[in-house]
């Protein structure tokens, strides 16, 4: 956690002295710090995909969903990350879109599943 917390504080700064001068090469270094945050952290990224698939060895339709599961986790995360960053350089609107078009592509991930879930209730209430 503390290489985190450095990282994140070095490149804050940084990002913070340059702003002013030189905006390109804040939102750049911002960028890089972000990727470098992320990259960092994949290793344990992993180690919850993992978990996450060893549990669905059950059988193949809660691997099915436990992947569908970890699409999403991974479009929220980055479509976060790139949020933040817009949001960090003023362009909120951009920040609003790509979220916007984060969630139309969760909603379209998840319609399979509506569709079980809604077959089941059919099925149990005739």
């Amino acid at each position: 956690m503390i290489k985190f917390i450095g990282i994140s504080i070095c490149v804050l700064f940084c990002s913070l002295m340059l702003k002013e001068t030189n905006r390109q090469i804040a939102l750049i270094l911002s960028i890089l710090g972000s990727a470098v945050l992320f990259l960092t952290a994949a290793g344990e990224l992993s180690k919850i995909v993992n978990s996450v698939l060893s549990f669905s060895e059950v059988s193949s339709s809660v691997l099915n969903y436990s992947k569908l599961m970890l699409k999403i986790l991974g479009i929220t995360l980055i479509t976060q990350i790139v949020c933040d960053i817009c949001r960090d350089n003023g362009e909120n609107a951009l920040a609003s879109m790509t979220g916007l078009v984060a969630k139309i592509l969760i909603i379209s991930l998840i319609l399979p599943l509506f569709e079980t879930v809604i077959k089941i209730v059919g099925g149990l209430v005739k």
